[in-house]
């Protein structure tokens, strides 16, 4: 394991430390980590516990749901890899890439102008959600609700933060590579970084260390170990 540098020696260490303590016994969160690397060195301060159930303070091992980060650190990652490979381009039509995204539809020339960078950059002109795992059974079928999901504006007219847009792009990444979005993660960004305690659909043995989410009322128990999110859950825990 690195080192963990001696609190004193970083100024206002101990500042921060009481804040996010504080923070914890005003009941913000059941606890907390907070963690800082500076010239090659690391500190980090644990605090409250794990859950309502498991009184363990959290520390520098424990892992966390990154949720929407996984838009930004893995899906990103994943769609740029693809265009320095010249596997597609930023402003390629997502229906170039995706036919069920312009099949059927009304506004049909519409759904051709949004590209790739929309989906990036939340211009596509897609609503911000839609209850897929509601709708729908199967990792496919959510896909198909996705693609066939109306827009709600021009692309471009206006900026919209999607995960469906993020769903598209998981299938446009998917179907370019030819594997499942987790395993070209690990092969590609985690495994090569160092990166040992990031990945999709984490190992029980793991199951010490997580940090529970919620007690999900849609699936009926406390969440750990799983994707919080339940469009994501829906799709098999892998999802941009």
């Amino acid at each position: 394991a690195t080192p963990i540098a001696p609190h004193s020696s970083l100024p206002g260490w101990k500042g921060v430390a009481h804040l996010l303590d504080s923070l914890v016994a005003d009941g913000v969160a059941p606890g907390a980590v907070v963690g800082v690397s500076y010239e090659g060195r690391h500190w980090f301060h644990g605090t409250g516990r794990l859950g309502d159930d498991d009184a363990t303070v959290p520390d520098s091992s424990t892992v966390y749901d990154l949720a929407s980060l996984t838009k930004v650190i893995g899906l990103t990652t994943a769609v740029m890899l693809g265009v320095t490979e010249r596997r597609f381009s930023l402003d390629d039509s997502v229906v170039h890439h995706l036919h069920s995204f312009g099949a059927g539809t009304r506004a049909a020339a519409d759904r051709r102008a949004v590209t790739l960078r929309h989906l990036l950059t939340h211009s596509s002109g897609l609503p911000a959600w839609r209850a897929l795992y509601q709708e729908s059974t199967t990792r496919s079928d959510a896909f198909t609700l996705a693609d066939s999901t109306r827009l709600d504006t021009l692309p471009g007219a206006r900026f919209v933060y999607s995960d469906l847009g993020a769903i598209l792009l998981t299938q446009i990444v998917e179907q370019r590579f030819g594997e499942r979005l987790d395993s070209l993660l690990h092969r590609r960004l985690f495994a090569p970084l160092g990166m040992s305690d990031t990945r999709y659909l984490p190992p029980a043995d793991w199951l010490p260390r997580i940090a529970p989410t919620e007690d999900d009322p849609w699936r009926g128990h406390i969440l750990r170990g799983e994707v919080h999110d339940e469009n994501a859950a829906r799709l098999d825990g892998v999802s941009g």
